[in-house]
């Protein structure tokens, strides 16, 4: 792949994940530029940033079709258009559907261990409620690829953080919050420097090349 990776960036709230994004790669910190923003909400406060940036940024809205596929298709159009390399669910709370050219080139981050507290229905505080609710004595976050079910695609990086019994859910999602601010640029950076493959459902990490620089 020549030049920068292209990176599509979905999102639906605040951005605080695109815009840690955004701050990594203005720093040097990754080797990736942002091609386009889409968002699932019209006055995504993470929308009016991003234009506020100046990236190409977008509202496609679930309503106006008939089925997740074509959803999906509409955001593939704008991807396409931007020639994205990489998609990047960053707290996207729509079900983005990958097409096969894209099904190895799709990721999202989610704030558990996956596979604890995934699947439908679980996504922001419900998560971290969850965790404090089992009494859970550690915690983290997960980057996997996106397939068709739930944050059920093979895991690529995990990080992982210690809980006290005196931390509320707000601390939990605080000191996760943290590791996806690492976890989701390391997994990107895999993908740039191109050591990571997929085979029989699994993600397999090629060691980094010899004076190859970090990309966290």
């Amino acid at each position: 792949m020549s030049g920068a990776l292209r990176l599509g960036v979905l999102i639906s709230g605040g951005g605080t994940t695109f815009l840690n994004l955004h701050e990594k790669i203005a720093s040097g910190a990754l080797a990736a530029e942002i091609a386009c923003v889409i968002s699932s909400r019209s006055k995504a406060a993470g929308l009016a940033r991003a234009r506020e940036l100046g990236y190409a940024a977008y509202f496609i809205g679930r309503r106006r079709f008939a089925d997740d596929e074509a959803y999906s298709a509409a955001i593939d159009a704008r991807l396409d258009a931007h020639a994205v390399d990489l998609v990047v669910l960053a707290g996207f709370l729509r079900r983005y559907l990958p097409p096969p050219q894209r099904r190895e080139h799709c990721v999202n981050i989610h704030p558990s261990l996956l596979p604890a507290f995934g699947g439908e229905g679980f996504y922001g505080m419900r998560v971290h409620e969850a965790a404090w609710g089992r009494s859970c004595k550690v915690s983290g976050c997960t980057v996997h690829l996106v397939t068709e079910r739930y944050d059920e695609g093979p895991i690529i990086v995990q990080k992982t953080v210690a809980l006290d019994s005196a931390d509320t859910p707000e601390d939990i999602r605080r000191k996760v919050f943290a590791l996806e601010c690492q976890a989701l640029p390391e997994a990107i950076g895999l993908f740039a420097e191109g050591r990571i493959r997929f085979e029989n459902g699994r993600a397999l990490v090629a060691p980094p090349k010899q004076g190859a620089g970090s990309s966290d």
